[in-house]
């Protein structure tokens, strides 16, 4: 195969893109460990040393794709905030619930980071992911500003936050390894797995009361 290198912004972002798909690909169907430049270097058109001319560390594609799934999230967010004119409490919470249900890839991305994804990249990359996110937060203050008009932007934020950071350990602690599981069995310890969407309904909506 005949290598012939990217140019153009197009043919760039064509590069980007196929490299996030492969990833993607990888991910979805294993974990964090399956994913290196090796594997993702034989599901593209080019070879592995390229995929470094565009990411230092499997860490920035992940981010890459986080921000990906991220906007597909707040699209789901969009759709309901659209969809409804009111919303109580319970039925808001509700619908939050769902929107981080139908993304999964980005509650296993959000679970690592902090402690993986964040540590292994460099700073231009962190800073450029925290500014992009932090630019599609607007549809998000904009979904509950319109249920909840009184509330304060101190409010929302701590919203935000808190939640956030409530699913950020419910995630990884209902979703265990078949070896955890086996752990808990043999110790003998009485641990029944939660229900991600059930424990999220309750944590939100106990978190909503800054509303």
């Amino acid at each position: 195969m005949e290598f012939k290198r990217a140019r153009t912004n197009a043919q760039i972002e064509e590069r980007r893109k196929e490299i996030l798909i492969a990833c993607a690909e990888i991910f979805d169907k294993g974990d964090i460990d399956d994913v290196h430049f090796k594997a993702i270097g034989e599901k593209t058109s080019f070879a592995r040393s390229t995929i470094y001319k565009y990411y230092t560390t499997k860490e920035e594609i992940l981010l890459d794709l986080l921000l990906i799934d991220v906007m597909a999230w707040i699209e789901d967010v969009i759709e309901f905030t659209e969809k409804y004119e009111v919303l109580t409490k319970e039925e808001f919470c509700r619908q939050f619930t769902k929107s981080y249900v139908k993304n999964e890839r980005l509650l296993r991305l959000m679970s690592i980071l902090y402690s993986v994804l964040e540590k292994n990249c460099s700073l231009e990359k962190l800073t450029e992911f925290k500014r992009n996110l932090m630019g599609f937060m607007a549809p998000l203050y904009q979904s509950i500003q319109k249920f909840f008009p009184t509330s304060s932007d101190e409010a929302i934020q701590t919203f935000i936050s808190t939640t956030s950071s409530y699913i950020l350990g419910l995630y990884p602690s209902t979703h265990i390894s078949e070896k955890q599981k086996e752990a808990i069995k043999q110790s003998g310890f009485e641990y029944e797995i939660m229900d991600f969407e059930e424990m999220c309904y309750k944590g939100f909506l106990l978190l909503s009361s800054v509303l």
